[in-house]
């Protein structure tokens, strides 16, 4: 909480006021959203923000894993939104969000339930097999996303993930389930709401048409600095691609081999 407050005094002194407008992004790792919160805060009038409820870290324009921080937002986790929305912005800044996991704190969602003019952005991703498989290397190279610079450095671009098919398997259809229960709670909800799948972002005229969803001209300067981390052939990610083309094309999702974008 205190990096919050920190930023709340800064931008107070500046004479800044909170914005008009407030969304999430929402979502389930290697889903996206990272991508999607880059590309609007390229917009002059939006600030979008990292994860402030990982359970490891207050994620803004930091990272602030204190102790401090950790604990006073777990405890007061409907205060600390509430007190993210209402701080100043920079000048000329309408519209403020942040990322929130599905899964990160259920008492914000419990709360947004009482926030119907939060605007609620769902991002989702349809390759099961990209996703869990993005997640796998990510996880084991400790890098979960990266500019054309990061990528550049990198040892060993080519190294292959090492799963097989029953591990993918179980953690494909967990991440379903959790997007097939989400969805139910998210068509109930009062709230300004809109769904982006995966390779729309990647879509000719995306950043216009998310634009006119918050209501806002497209911004020239539009861009994200990050990069696809993985090979675009899904089953080029894999040591052993066999045994995992075998298995997709048997269940009915072979077409998760192929290229994505």
């Amino acid at each position: 909480m205190a990096s919050v407050l920190r930023k709340l005094e800064t931008l107070r002194s500046s004479g800044g006021e909170a914005a008009q407008h407030k969304f999430l992004i929402i979502g389930l790792p290697r889903s996206g959203t990272t991508y999607l919160m880059t590309l609007l805060n390229a917009h002059a009038r939006i600030s979008c923000e990292g994860e402030h409820y990982n359970p490891y870290a207050v994620i803004q324009g930091d990272h602030d894993d204190s102790h401090e921080a950790v604990v006073g937002r777990d405890s007061d986790p409907v205060g600390h939104m509430e007190q993210f929305f209402a701080q100043p912005q920079a000048a000329g800044v309408t519209h403020a969000g942040f990322k929130f996991m599905i899964g990160h704190n259920v008492r914000v969602l419990q709360q947004l339930e009482q926030m119907p003019d939060v605007t609620l952005i769902y991002v989702w991703r349809e390759n099961r097999l990209a996703q869990v498989s993005s997640l796998m290397r990510a996880a084991r190279d400790k890098n979960w996303a990266e500019t054309e610079k990061q990528a550049r450095k990198k040892r060993d671009p080519n190294l292959k993930i090492k799963a097989n098919p029953r591990q993918i398997s179980h953690r494909w259809h967990e991440y379903a389930t959790f997007d097939h229960l989400f969805r139910g709670w998210l068509a109930a909800r009062p709230n300004p709401r809109f769904t982006v799948e995966y390779r729309e972002m990647f879509q000719p005229g995306f950043k216009e048409k998310i634009c006119a969803k918050l209501g806002l001209e497209v911004d020239p300067a539009m861009e994200s600095p990050l990069v696809k981390q993985n090979p675009n052939t899904i089953a080029d990610r894999f040591a052993e691609p066999g045994p995992i083309r075998y298995y997709f094309k048997k269940i009915g999702y072979g077409g998760w081999l192929d290229d994505e974008l």
